[in-house]
């Protein structure tokens, strides 16, 4: 029964983020695919994070703040459940780099989905935040026994 209500849990948590990522209304641009395209990528590490904890130290406003915790925490809050669902339910994720190279997949084809679908940005900040997210998870299942 436990195990029943897990999956059951992991399905709606994956439900909800498909939502999230991908279905929820984001705007439309009227100009060329692809170069809203070129304009969606951001590979530098921690350039998008600098710049918020930058901004954020410059100008120490609740409104700036807010877009901090929004972006940086809600990346990395969003993705606790994931590294909790995939210990606890997949045998071949009992391993912590496992597990996280099974996420750093599934994420890397969600950020390359949003940028072709132009849902959203592909930075390799989002995909840092997300893995720190899910071993959080996954170490929440460890130490509950899961």
């Amino acid at each position: 029964m436990k195990r029943k209500l897990l999956w059951a849990g992991f399905a709606a948590y994956i439900l909800l983020m498909l939502w999230l990522l991908f279905v929820r209304f984001r705007g439309v641009e009227v100009t060329d695919y692809w170069a809203q395209l070129s304009g969606r990528v951001n590979p530098v590490p921690f350039s998008s994070m600098g710049s918020m904890l930058r901004a954020l130290y410059y100008n120490p406003y609740p409104a700036v703040l807010w877009t901090v915790v929004y972006n940086i925490g809600g990346n990395i809050l969003m993705f606790v459940p994931l590294g909790f669902f995939l210990r606890t339910l997949l045998p071949k994720c009992r391993s912590f780099w496992r597990c996280m190279g099974m996420v750093a997949v599934i994420m890397t084809a969600v950020e390359l989905g949003q940028l072709f679908t132009l849902r959203g940005f592909c930075e390799v900040d989002d995909l840092i935040l997300n893995l720190l997210g899910a071993a959080l998870g996954f170490r929440i299942a460890k130490k509950s026994g899961a």
